[in-house]
């Protein structure tokens, strides 16, 4: 590890029992406590009626009240962020947040809906029903469908936008440098940078045992930091043992696609700071 890499000691992707975490949140407070960490955020998926992982609508005045309970009871010792992550194929929130994360889990066809990150095995089940084995069909309505949510969103924050990835880093089943692949790639990468949006290196993954590099990738990363867009860290954390997993990786690579800084949140602001 390059040890001249500045870490953030901050994380705005985590999510806990309240919907498809490991931990509540007060243990995911009592972790990053330990690690040093300033600043938490919480962003529990919103209510999606096709998504079991999502919190029902009945459990986020429950979600809501007790981060910020938490907030004063550790007041001075970490800052905690009540954020939320909407998946853009659901309705939105009728409550107010800190800040919020746009991703796409789940992409629209003929009527139905597949989900990009279940498993494996239901990826390649969608490629088959819906496109007839073709994943460069699949990843071009995924990329579309990314390209939607980034021009209708008011998010602060791009979660994952490569998330087709996750499954595929042996590159068995699609290569992501074929142009079929990388053309609506690279459109994505353009689009988010220039939305002014904060666009997430997510490493979830990684602490899953998917993968063991970050997404998104160096070919999406390079046109983000050409088109003059701005980085943030994000683990998407599931279990309070993986808040930082990965944040030495995903900083080296952002370094490597050229980028000089990233963004962390301090309080409720996203501030810049050198890597």
């Amino acid at each position: 590890m390059n040890t001249r890499l500045n870490l953030p000691k901050s994380n705005v992707h985590s999510h806990t029992t309240f919907s498809d975490g490991r931990n509540s949140a007060e243990d995911m407070v009592r972790a990053a406590l330990a690690l040093g960490f300033h600043t938490l955020g919480f962003s529990e998926h919103g209510c999606a009626d096709y998504d079991d992982s999502a919190m029902p609508l009945d459990r986020e005045p429950e979600y809501r009240a007790e981060v910020l309970r938490l907030r004063a009871k550790y007041a001075g010792q970490i800052d905690l962020l009540l954020g939320c992550e909407h998946d853009w194929l659901s309705p939105p929130s009728p409550y107010a947040y800190d800040y919020a994360i746009e991703s796409v889990h789940y992409v629209r066809k003929d009527g139905a809906l597949w989900c990009v990150d279940w498993s494996r095995e239901k990826l390649v089940a969608a490629a088959r029903e819906f496109y007839d084995g073709d994943f460069y069909r699949l990843c071009r309505d995924y990329f579309r469908t990314v390209c939607e949510s980034i021009e209708g969103t008011s998010a602060d924050i791009l979660g994952h936008i490569e998330l087709v990835m996750k499954f595929n880093e042996a590159r068995d089943l699609f290569d992501d440098a074929d142009p079929r692949y990388l053309g609506p790639a690279l459109e994505c990468a353009e689009l988010a940078a220039r939305s002014g949006r904060l666009v997430e290196i997510n490493t979830g993954a990684i602490a899953k045992g998917y993968r063991t590099q970050p997404t998104p990738g160096p070919a999406m990363l390079k046109r983000v930091r050409e088109c003059g867009g701005r980085v943030i860290l994000s683990s998407d954390c599931h279990d309070r043992d993986h808040l930082d997993c990965g944040f030495a990786g995903a900083a080296e690579l952002a370094r490597a696609c050229g980028f000089k800084t990233a963004w962390e949140y301090r309080r409720a602001e996203p501030v810049e700071y050198p890597l």
